[in-house]
């Protein structure tokens, strides 16, 4: 169980960021470097600025859905923006960051088929704008399309070779596919251009962790902490890797570090109860856990170690939302359905916990577990469920 957790911790930190995409751009959005499309933006003209071409009535009628659209927005409603805004691009056709706009909202709905197609819009008003490209590239990624996405990165390539970005969606492909060697020129490459850019030490860091090579890793990772001292994701990149070789003082001396620059770092934070509860300390394993899921709450790996903390403490209601994150996330783990179903019953909701098993003994049977299918059906039994 010890390096499973380990493992989870790994790959939701150091190897995901090394497989670095750009994210999703709407017009003049915030420039975000995690994966995963940016925040609303806070003034509703982030989407567009009007035509020229428009009359007097059609900018009143075009600024006012703009508000209206902002206000959903800022609500969270974005299928209702999108409405709105689709009203704003039938009066205003010519208007790229209206269909750029629309994109952005598409992906933060997950829906990045609608997005791709928003994207493709706006490029073809103003293929210049590199935000809509990378909106696009990003789209293509999140939806599965590695090669269109790889397309469209080389294709910014093109024209902009030392596009820090781009280089860096090109070789976070080429990991995700074992393409260790491609993936090593172009991040090589990348140094030269941007020899102080922290990502790209990152990335470097990653491609060889995915590989076992820690002392390589590590000599990449420590030469951009001596660029970048103040960066917190180095810090938590150097912390993995001695997490993976079980050495947990100089993990905790990492993390520390990284906390200290960057005390709102999830994964830091996630790490350190991690290693904290390694060593026994579950009190302050369970804060340093709790902060972690606040700061990120789609942080699957913490909200699994949490849940068991939770369970251990009877707080079943709050050990409930935590597993549910884990099963949501990971559907084919039947122990995410196993804890959930525990953590269920002890909140007194016995036919969603019964459910819940039944769905971890089949996951378990699936996967050629027939202990831990037998395991769950017991459990079952003893809690008077008759099969």
């Amino acid at each position: 169980m010890k390096r499973s957790f380990a493992a989870i911790a790994i790959l939701c930190g150091i190897v995901g960021n090394g497989a670095i995409v750009p994210t999703a751009q709407g017009a003049a959005a915030p420039e975000t470097t995690a994966a995963g499309p940016p925040p609303p933006a806070a003034n509703s003209l982030w989407l567009a600025q009007s035509s020229s071409s428009l009359s007097e009535a059609q900018q009143e009628q075009v600024d006012e859905l703009l508000r209206q659209g902002q206000a959903r927005v800022s609500a969270n409603d974005y299928a209702g923006a999108i409405a709105i805004y689709q009203q704003a691009a039938a009066i205003d056709r010519q208007n790229p960051r209206l269909f750029s706009g629309i994109g952005y909202l598409y992906a933060q709905q997950g829906n990045y088929g609608e997005a791709i197609a928003a994207y493709r819009s706006a490029i073809a008003l103003d293929g210049r704008n590199l935000a809509f490209r990378y909106g696009l590239a990003h789209s293509q990624y999140s939806n599965g399309q590695l090669d269109e996405a790889l397309a469209t990165y080389r294709d910014i390539l093109a024209t902009n070779p030392r596009e820090i970005n781009a280089n860096l969606g090109v070789g976070g492909i080429q990991l995700e596919r074992d393409d260790y060697d491609g993936a090593l020129t172009t991040y090589q490459s990348l140094a030269r251009i941007a020899p102080g850019n922290a990502q790209v030490y990152e990335a470097l860091g990653a491609l060889y962790i995915r590989q076992e090579n820690y002392d390589q890793a590590l000599i990449w990772l420590n030469q951009g902490l001596r660029s970048n001292p103040d960066n917190g994701n180095l810090h938590v990149s150097v912390a993995s890797i001695y997490l993976l070789q079980g050495n947990y003082p100089e993990a905790a001396k990492n993390l520390r570090e990284a906390l200290r620059v960057e005390p709102q770092n999830a994964q830091a934070q996630h790490q350190m109860g991690y290693v904290l509860y390694q060593q026994g300390d579950l009190e302050a394993a369970f804060s340093y856990l709790l902060r972690s899921v606040r700061l990120d709450p789609d942080l699957v790996a913490a909200h699994a170690l949490l849940g068991e903390l939770l369970l251990e403490r009877e707080q079943y209601l709050q050990a409930v939302l935590s597993y549910r994150k884990v099963a949501e996330a990971q559907p084919s783990d039947p122990a995410a359905f196993y804890n959930l179903g525990l953590a269920l019953w002890g909140q007194g909701l016995q036919a969603q916990a019964l459910s819940n098993l039944e769905v971890a003994a089949i996951l378990y049977t699936r996967q050629g577990n027939p202990e831990g299918a037998e395991r769950a059906r017991e459990l079952m039994t003893f809690w008077g469920f008759e099969r």
